[in-house]
C-alpha cells in the first residue's frame, strides 16, 4: 500500500501572493540618491573627527600624566637628595 498524501488545510494563498512572496529582494534595490549619499558621507565624516577628538584628548591626557608624574618624581628625588 502506498501512503496517501495529506494536503494542506486552511486558506489557500493566490498564486501571485506566492511568487512575490519568492522573488528575491536583490530585485527591488535602488542606488543611493545624491541626497543619501551626501549625507552618508557626512555621518562618516563626522564620526571620523568623533574618533580624531577622541584619541587626541587620549594621547594629551596620557602626555599630562607622564608631565605630573616626572614633575612628582623630580620633586620627590629632590628632596630625598637634601635629606641627607
Amino acid at each position: 500500500m502506498k501512503p496517501r498524501r495529506v494536503k494542506p488545510s486552511g486558506p489557500r494563498e493566490p498564486s501571485s501572493v506566492f511568487f512575490q512572496r519568492l522573488r528575491p529582494k536583490f530585485l527591488d534595490w535602488e542606488p543611493p540618491t545624491e541626497v543619501q549619499k551626501t549625507l552618508e558621507a557626512q555621518k562618516r565624516k563626522d564620526a571620523r573627527e568623533a574618533e580624531l577628538k577622541r584619541v587626541t584628548d587620549l594621547a594629551k591626557d596620557r602626555e599630562a600624566e607622564k608631565a605630573a608624574s616626572r614633575q612628582r618624581s623630580r620633586i620627590e628625588g629632590g628632596r630625598g637628595k637634601t635629606a641627607t
